[in-house]
């Protein structure tokens, strides 16, 4: 039998992880000398640090099991530990500074632990939805001699926001492709196992079309490295391929060579997590952009500017009029874009934004696609207003001093190194009479309308005077 080793790594080691690969310490000796009932340390699991706070902490916990299984018929996983005559004290399968020797990756109470727990997430913990967890079951002893192996790497990634480009993107694929190479497994063909289809998940057919077209675009860039854009597709589920590979009647267990489990799914609020992520954030990039048919070092060939027309919540409410004003300054020497994406395939929207060297955008998920700005690029993203009593879960100001403006992903877009940021602010000192400013009422609702007259413009520099002087939070404006 082959080595279970398992590698883990949290958010208190995100900085050594982005440049260190988890050191594995084999037993280089027979545990009971050469007695033939013996076991090497490489019939055995190898014994590694975990440091999570906590055994229980597992919201921003990435691991890498090896020879673990899945079992299609039972749903459900298996970790194959140590042979059974082995003493579970003598080699735990994972050490945690905080608890010690661990020899489970599954707490039930039913079965007398103190309390129900997995040991790692799968999308980040928020009130309004349920968090997938993951776990196994400890088993001692071999793998089943009968197993079928999915080689290479593979990731269980679970969905959060499946209709959503951001969370796609940012808090779904990227941290897959973040983990792989903080764990020193990076691969540039992964095997994407999703826990649910956009089939099941979506309620409206449209919602399916979008999250299989999301999925594609931003997940399936990871699987292989060398595919051209046509074949870009959903992952399969951990289900269907689990089959797939176990044959019609699924009974065979499903092996893995490596299996990426969690990872820190949560880059838009918790701004720790993105510490030292630049290169894999450069990375991620050059390999989306890539599997579109796109060179991620060619810069443009003359300027564009591309202003986004949100619809809803966070538009800039008077957004023609805003693109009018930049039109007749910069129109002589730049092609102006007023687009909201729609009709436009996940390629085009790339190639759109990878050759543009300014774009103008509310916050929020239609902004997401700004990371993948050429080098040099400039983004303007367009604050709203936090107002009184409404949560400022960011540290960013006191709403109840008069009001918060707030770049929604702000604590990622200050590791987007090669793009300039200016974060344009909503702010009221003077409201127009005919614009109504409430607080309290949910600003996150709320349009933005940008005064678009009576300011100086530079041809050589993008300021966050440029397209405006100020913002205003407003219920709603004419465009």
């Amino acid at each position: 039998m082959q080595a279970t080793p398992l590698h883990c790594c949290d958010r208190n080691t995100l900085r050594l992880c982005a440049a260190l690969v988890v050191l594995c310490l084999l037993l280089a000796h027979t545990l009971t000398g050469s007695d033939s009932t013996s076991t090497s340390a490489a019939d055995a699991a190898v014994m590694l640090s975990a440091t999570a706070p906590t055994i229980g902490a597992v919201e921003h916990r990435g691991c890498v099991f090896e020879k673990v299984c899945y079992l299609p018929n039972e749903s459900d996983f298996v970790f194959y530990s140590r042979p059974g005559n082995v003493s579970e004290l003598s080699l735990p399968a994972v050490y945690d500074h905080r608890q010690g020797a661990q020899h489970t990756f599954r707490w039930r109470k039913s079965r007398g632990d103190g309390r129900n727990a997995d040991f790692v997430a799968l999308n980040k913990d928020v009130p309004y939805k349920r968090q997938l967890t993951w776990s196994a079951r400890t088993q001692p002893g071999p793998v089943p001699a009968g197993a079928v192996w999915a080689r290479g790497v593979s990731a269980l990634s679970a969905p959060f926001a499946p209709t959503n480009l951001g969370h796609v993107a940012w808090d779904e694929a990227f941290p897959l492709l973040a983990a792989m190479a903080q764990l020193g497994v990076y691969s540039p063909s992964l095997r994407v196992l999703r826990t649910h289809s956009c089939a099941t998940l979506a309620k409206r057919a449209s919602s399916s079309a979008v999250c299989r077209k999301f999925a594609a675009a931003f997940l399936g860039p990871l699987t292989d490295a060398r595919a051209a854009a046509s074949a870009l597709q959903e992952p399969p589920t951990l289900e269907a391929e689990a089959r797939a590979l176990a044959g019609g009647g699924g009974g065979r267990p499903v092996c893995f060579d490596k299996l990426l489990v969690g990872g820190t799914f949560d880059s838009f609020n918790r701004e720790e997590l993105n510490v030292g992520k630049e290169p894999l954030i450069a990375l991620y990039r050059a390999r989306v952009l890539a599997a579109h048919g796109i060179s991620p070092t060619a810069p443009p060939s003359s300027h564009t500017i591309i202003i986004v027309a949100k619809k809803g919540r966070r538009a800039i409410a008077n957004v023609r009029r805003v693109a009018a004003a930049v039109r007749a300054e910069f129109g002589s020497v730049a092609e102006i874009v007023l687009t909201d994406w729609a009709g436009m395939s996940m390629a085009e929207q790339l190639r759109l934004v990878a050759s543009t060297t300014v774009a103008v955008s509310p916050c929020g998920g239609i902004s997401m696609l700004l990371p993948f700005l050429p080098q040099g690029a400039a983004a303007v993203l367009v604050n709203y207003m936090l107002g009184e009593g409404e949560e400022a879960r960011h540290g960013e100001c006191d709403p109840a001093a008069g009001g918060c403006s707030w770049t929604m992903e702000a604590e990622l877009w200050r590791h987007v190194r090669h793009v300039t940021k200016v974060y344009y602010q909503a702010q009221s000192p003077i409201i127009p009479r005919s614009f109504v400013r409430r607080y309290g009422d949910g600003g996150n609702q709320r349009k933005i309308f940008v005064q678009a007259e009576n300011h100086s413009m530079d041809h050589g520099r993008w300021s966050s005077g440029l397209v405006a002087d100020r913002a205003y939070d407003v219920l709603g404006a004419e465009s």
